[in-house]
């Protein structure tokens, strides 16, 4: 584990669950030592470690009176932030990377997969013997994503350079493992803020913008009830901004 070892070779903590697992050690670490990443991924880092703390050594969470705050939504991206998430893919320095860069935009604004669901697709789950193209998730919340009509000219060029039993992003991994998508996008050194979870918040806002009834959004989203399509409804699908409640309430 990365925080593990950093707490070890770089501030030189002894290996003791109770000296590793406190909150100041957590925000140093994120401070100093995830310098590299972009600030969505040390914000989901962060979290992660505070419920690691909260877990493992409970007594610090007591001593600082310390609770976890609730989440924000995940902000979804504005149409001027697609076009630049567009040109990145475009501009990354080999044709392969260029390809991952496409399927890993493809899969989350396209098709709005989760992290993991992105992973565990390949060019064999893609269907395009019809007009529109679908996506079949086969693993975890087992359904069939339409594409959006955007997205799938990018798409048919990716199953163009794939073989069918490789997967559609990253192929020639062994598996598909957490911290891919995060490896991948370290290697392309870009201080855009490249993240699924933002995907998958712009894909539903596309959808309920569109009109797609809740239901039906449920079923190709993988979503269990319809309060997590209330945070994203809140925000503006031009400018990707939380709206007011006012406004918010205009627009319903």
């Amino acid at each position: 584990m990365a925080f593990v070892l950093w707490c070890w070779q770089s501030r030189g903590t002894p290996l003791e669950r109770r000296r590793i697992f406190r909150l100041v050690t957590v925000e140093e670490f994120v401070h100093l030592g995830m310098t590299r990443y972009a600030a969505g991924s040390r914000a989901t880092h962060r979290s992660t470690l505070l419920l690691m703390v909260e877990a493992l050594n409970p007594a610090e969470v007591t001593r600082n009176h310390f609770s976890l705050p609730r989440s924000e939504p995940t902000r979804p991206y504005a149409d001027p932030e697609i076009a630049a998430l567009a040109s990145w893919a475009m501009s990354q320095g080999t044709p392969r990377r260029q390809l991952d860069s496409i399927a890993l935009l493809t899969l989350g604004l396209g098709t709005g997969l989760a992290t993991r669901e992105i992973l565990g697709v390949r060019t064999s789950d893609v269907d395009a013997r019809m007009d529109d193209m679908q996506v079949i998730v086969r693993e975890g919340r087992s359904r069939v994503v339409p594409v959006l009509d955007g997205w799938q000219r990018p798409l048919h060029r990716i199953l163009e350079n794939r073989d069918p039993t490789e997967w559609l992003f990253r192929p020639g991994r062994a598996s598909a493992a957490s911290g891919q998508i995060t490896d991948f996008l370290l290697r392309a050194r870009t201080e855009l803020d490249v993240r699924p979870s933002r995907m998958r918040a712009t894909w539903l806002l596309s959808h309920l913008t569109a009109g797609t009834p809740p239901r039906e959004l449920l079923r190709i989203s993988g979503l269990r009830n319809l309060a997590a399509l209330d945070k994203i409804a809140c925000f503006d699908p031009k400018t990707g901004h939380k709206l007011s409640p006012q406004n918010f309430h205009k627009r319903a």
